[in-house]
């Protein structure tokens, strides 16, 4: 049997809410609009406006919001793209791996 590589399994469960965070962090701070945003993270626009207006919630999302550890490296990475830096999955992965799954430990 061959398992997949953590980066996998992360990036498969995770990716979504960490986008959706990212792009929630780019409309609020930096002042995108939601296309902007949306385009910026790779995620659709109509996802992004139903978690804005509630009627979506992504599974690890309020998990994220709610660690101050998480919500802090969600903004500076969130800064960084609205800087003009472009940051692949690995360094989100990298940076929320210890995080994630000390809530998943806990849960």
């Amino acid at each position: 049997m061959l398992k997949k590589a953590y980066c996998e399994e992360f990036t498969g469960k995770y990716s979504a809410s960490i986008r959706l965070a990212v792009a929630l962090e780019l409309v609020k701070k930096h002042k995108f609009t939601q296309l902007q945003a949306a385009r910026t993270v790779k995620i659709p626009q109509p996802l992004l406006n139903y978690v804005i207006h509630g009627k979506r919630k992504p599974r690890f999302l309020d998990m994220l919001l709610s660690d101050n550890r998480a919500l802090s490296i969600i903004e500076n990475l969130a800064d960084q793209i609205a800087n003009g830096k472009t940051l692949s999955m690995c360094d989100f992965c990298k940076a929320l791996k210890n995080i994630v799954e000390e809530y998943i430990a806990s849960s």
